[in-house]
C-alpha cells in the first residue's frame, strides 16, 4: 500500500447550521484554532448497507492506541505504512466492539490515508510538535444486511487531556456526531458515556416535531328542539283533555289525554338521552387566553430549533415549515443556510445541544380578518431563552451559551400556528466554564 497524500484535505467536519438567531459562526478561517495534544474525530453515518465510522486522528493519538514503532516518530514511511491497517483494525475489534441488533460486526479499514500538513502551524503545537499536526483518517464499514434497528458503539479509549492539566490530566472526552434518517446528532464520548446506543425511528418530520394545540374552540350551545316540542304538545293534550272534561262533566277525556301525554313525555325523555333532535347554536373558534397562547408558542418555538436537526437542506426546509410561513421563513431560512457556508470555512462544527425558554410573557390576544379573508386568531409573545451549542473543533468540543430576547408574532393560518416575524431585543454570550477564545460570534438581526 501507498502512502496516500491529499495537500488538500481539510478537517472531515460536516457544518450544521445553528439556529441563526441563536449561535451564529461567524469566525474567520485563521480564529479557528488547532489544539496541541492528542485528538481524534469521530463521525458515524448509519443506512440500509452499513454502519460506517469515519476518524481522524493525529499520531500522538495512534500512538496512544497502538504500538507502531517508526524511524522518525513524526512521519510514516512508504515502508512503515502497509503495517498500520491490520493494526487499527485488531484495536477497534478489540477495544472498540459494534454490535448491529445484537450481533457484533468486524469492520473492514477503507480509505486509509495520511495528511501533508502546513509546518507553518507547527508553533500551534509546542508539546506535540509535528506528530500533532500530523494526521491519518480512515473509515471503519461495519456492513449490514438491510437497515438496522439498534446500533451500540463501545468507545472507551480516552487520552490524557494535557491542555486542561499538564502535570496530572484527566482524560480526554472525545467529540463525536452520528448521522442516521436524515438526523444529526452531536456526541460526547467519555467516562461516563462510553459509547452510544442508537435506536432506529423511522418516523416522518411530522412525528419528530412536538405537537401544537389547535386553536381554541367554544362547544354550541346544545338545544334539544324535538324533546322540547314533544313536551309542548303533551302539555297541550293534556290541557284539552281537561278542557273537554270540565265541559261534559267526564273523566274519561282527561284520562285519555293524560295516557296520551304520558306517550309524549316518555319519548322527549328518550330523546333528550339519545339528542336526537338536538340543534346547536353559537360556538366555534376563538381566540386564546394566555395560558393556551404559553402553551401554543413553546413547542413552535421548540421545533424551530429541532429541524435543524437534519442533514439535508429539503428536510430542513420542511421541517421548518410546519412552525414558520410567509417571508419570515424564506429569510430565516436563507439566513441560515448562509451561517452553514460560513461555519464550514472557518472549519467549525456547532450544533444546538439544548434550548431553555427562561420568560415567556404573552402580550397581545386578537382575532382578525386574514389575507384569504377569513378571521383568525394571532397573538404577540416576548420570549427570553438560552441556547446551548456544542462547537467541534480539531475533535474537541466546547460549549457555547447564548441568551436572547426578542418579540414573536404567531398566527393561525390554514394549516395551524405559525411564527411569522421575530424581533430581537437583546442577545449576550454567557460565560461557561469551558469559555475560551474560540472565534465565534453571536450577533444576527432579523
Amino acid at each position: 500500500m501507498n502512502t496516500h497524500v491529499d495537500r488538500r484535505w481539510r478537517l472531515l467536519t460536516a457544518a450544521m447550521p445553528l439556529f441563526a438567531i441563536l449561535l451564529i459562526a461567524t469566525a474567520a478561517p485563521g480564529a479557528v484554532h488547532p489544539q496541541d495534544g492528542p485528538h481524534v474525530d469521530v463521525r458515524i453515518s448509519i443506512d440500509e448497507s452499513a454502519v460506517v465510522v469515519r476518524l481522524e486522528m493525529n499520531l500522538v493519538f495512534l500512538d496512544h492506541i497502538v504500538d507502531f514503532p517508526r524511524e522518525d516518530p513524526a512521519r510514516i514511511s512508504t515502508i512503515e505504512w502497509p503495517a498500520l491497517e491490520p493494526l487499527l483494525l485488531d484495536f477497534f475489534i478489540r477495544r472498540h466492539p459494534l454490535r448491529v441488533d445484537g450481533r457484533v460486526i468486524e469492520p473492514s479499514v477503507e480509505g486509509l490515508q495520511i495528511n501533508d500538513p502546513d509546518l507553518a502551524l507547527l508553533p500551534l503545537f509546542p508539546i506535540s510538535g509535528e506528530r500533532g499536526l500530523r494526521k491519518i483518517r480512515f473509515e471503519l464499514v461495519y456492513p449490514t444486511d438491510g437497515k438496522p434497528s439498534t446500533v451500540e458503539l463501545s468507545w472507551t479509549t480516552f487520552p490524557p487531556d494535557i491542555l486542561t492539566d499538564a502535570i496530572d490530566p484527566p482524560p480526554l472526552d472525545i467529540a463525536a456526531e452520528l448521522d442516521a434518517e436524515g438526523v444529526r446528532q452531536p456526541l460526547l464520548f467519555s467516562g461516563e458515556r462510553p459509547g452510544v446506543t442508537w435506536n432506529a425511528m423511522g418516523e416522518s418530520i411530522d412525528a419528530r416535531l412536538l405537537e401544537v394545540p389547535a386553536s381554541p374552540v367554544d362547544p354550541p350551545t346544545s338545544i334539544p328542539v324535538l324533546a322540547i316540542v314533544l313536551f309542548v304538545i303533551g302539555g297541550a293534550v293534556i290541557l284539552i283533555g281537561w278542557v273537554m272534561s270540565r265541559t261534559s262533566g267526564s273523566s274519561t277525556p282527561l284520562v285519555a289525554s293524560a295516557a296520551v301525554e304520558g306517550l309524549f313525555l316518555i319519548a322527549g325523555v328518550a330523546v333528550l338521552f339519545t339528542d336526537v333532535g338536538t340543534v346547536g347554536i353559537g360556538g366555534g373558534p376563538r381566540a386564546p387566553d394566555a395560558v393556551e397562547a404559553e402553551a401554543i408558542f413553546r413547542p413552535l418555538h421548540a421545533n424551530v430549533y429541532r429541524a435543524f436537526d437534519y442533514v439535508e437542506e429539503s428536510d430542513i426546509y420542511d421541517a421548518l415549515d410546519r412552525s414558520v410561513e410567509g417571508p419570515f421563513l424564506q429569510k430565516l431560512y436563507r439566513t441560515i443556510f448562509q451561517s452553514l457556508v460560513m461555519q464550514e470555512e472557518g472549519g467549525a462544527v456547532a450544533r444546538i445541544s439544548e434550548v431553555r425558554p427562561i420568560d415567556i410573557a404573552v402580550g397581545e390576544i386578537r382575532r382578525a380578518n386574514g389575507d384569504d379573508g377569513v378571521v383568525r386568531s394571532a397573538f404577540d409573545v416576548e420570549c427570553r431563552w438560552q441556547v446551548e451549542g456544542v462547537v467541534s473543533h480539531w475533535g474537541h468540543s466546547h460549549r457555547r451559551v447564548n441568551e436572547y430576547v426578542a418579540e414573536w408574532d404567531a398566527v393561525d393560518g390554514p394549516e395551524g400556528w405559525r411564527l411569522v416575524g421575530a424581533r430581537i431585543t437583546e442577545q449576550d454570550r454567557l460565560e461557561t466554564a469551558d469559555e475560551d477564545h474560540f472565534g465565534v460570534g453571536d450577533e444576527f438581526e432579523l
